[in-house]
């Protein structure tokens, strides 16, 4: 979290108090942290739908009319595709023009084609902005002290994935100091 915060706070700067989209636009790593979160954590893990002809899909015959549900988060951790895919490796959309628009199927968190999720662009700006003004403006801790290794990641799978167990931080705000 240090790294993108560092990354937040030089490309903004000083006690700015907004932040624009200009500054989003220049917030590289912090936005390879959000398309690696989408990717270890799919806000829908299984896409619905439905054939509209029929079909083979590797040696599978499917009726038109069948029901089918995409595994995105499988594929989003398929080692065909992802080097070390459990691990959180933001790192690996560096040098990488994959995006989350639907136009790379080994990453769609939020679908894609013709039922590809409507909200998509508003909810990523909105998380962009969210996170780097919480980034900006606060410095994180964990309640109980520096053990971000006893953090429980398990989740709690339903129409959509969330933490089994909340997480929870302490928010001290961040004063910018005269020697920096």
């Amino acid at each position: 979290m240090r790294k993108v915060q560092l990354e937040v706070r030089q490309v903004v700067g000083g006690q700015q108090s907004v932040i624009n989209n200009n500054d989003l636009h220049d917030l590289h790593y912090m936005r390879m942290v959000i398309k690696e979160v989408l990717r270890l954590h799919p806000p829908a893990p299984l896409l619905p739908r439905r054939a509209r002809e029929d079909c083979e899909i590797m040696g599978y015959k499917i009726p038109e009319g069948t029901n089918v549900q995409v595994n995105i988060f499988v594929i989003c951790r398929d080692c065909r595709y992802w080097d070390a895919p459990e691990a959180f490796k933001p790192e690996r959309f560096k040098e990488s023009n994959i995006d989350h628009k639907g136009t790379h199927f080994e990453f769609t968190p939020f679908g894609a084609g013709r039922r590809q999720c409507p909200g998509m662009l508003f909810g990523t700006s909105t998380v962009e902005i969210a996170l780097a003004n919480l980034l900006h403006h606060f410095d994180w801790v964990f309640p109980d002290g520096p053990n971000p290794g006893s953090l429980d990641m398990s989740e709690k799978f339903g129409i959509n994935v969330r933490r089994k167990f909340d997480l929870e931080l302490r928010a001290t705000p961040y004063v910018l100091s005269k020697a920096a």
